[in-house]
């Protein structure tokens, strides 16, 4: 979570697999605890047709602070 809204920040984004919108937005949440002052903006399904395994290819956007 970011502490400081104000301060600057980077936008960034990772690829996830996941069978539904809610399971790719919890791992996109669990990335996003792996990294101090990060949050989850959004979670897009990347593509419409399933794998094999039966998932979906989610992108995740992140916003980070920058510590001055």
């Amino acid at each position: 979570m970011l502490r400081d809204p104000e301060n600057p920040y980077e936008e960034w984004e990772d690829t996830v697999w996941a069978p539904n919108q809610d399971a790719a937005r919890s791992q996109c949440e669990r990335i996003a605890e792996e990294y101090d002052l990060t949050e989850v903006i959004n979670v897009t399904q990347a593509v419409k047709k399933q794998s094999k395994s039966g998932n979906y290819k989610f992108i995740c956007w992140f916003r980070t602070e920058i510590k001055p």
